[in-house]
């Protein structure tokens, strides 16, 4: 009789335990469509008039692991004769599909290469 109290407890405790889970008791729960999460490394980099002059490497988190800029991948053919540099979040404008930069090829081409 003992064990049929026992078991009947723990079967009724169960359903707790899953809503203590559901609530986040167990740690952070990712609640966003996977649709929603996409890594920028390769997305196209393109200027204002649509042709594309190089890709987006990385974002760059700064002390304090706040988004700061992009690595850009630019100029070259198949990766040969190819620069990277860095440039702030304001110098990219997002379509939905690929970035748009604010800046020339010229002036990105300018700029001083990063070197990691």
């Amino acid at each position: 009789m003992t064990r049929l109290i026992t078991c009947a407890a723990l079967l009724c405790a169960g359903p707790l335990f899953a809503q203590d889970a559901e609530e986040g008791a167990a740690g952070p729960v990712e609640t966003r469509d996977a649709t929603y999460l996409q890594s920028v490394e390769g997305t196209e980099l393109r200027n204002t008039d649509d042709e594309m002059i190089g890709e987006v490497r990385e974002i760059l988190i700064d002390a304090d692991g706040e988004p700061a800029g992009f690595l850009l991948e630019i100029g070259g053919f198949l990766d040969f004769g190819d620069s990277d540099v860095s440039v702030p979040l304001e110098a990219l404008t997002w379509t939905g599909s690929y970035y748009v930069s604010k800046m020339t090829e010229a002036q990105l081409e300018a700029l001083q290469p990063f070197d990691e």
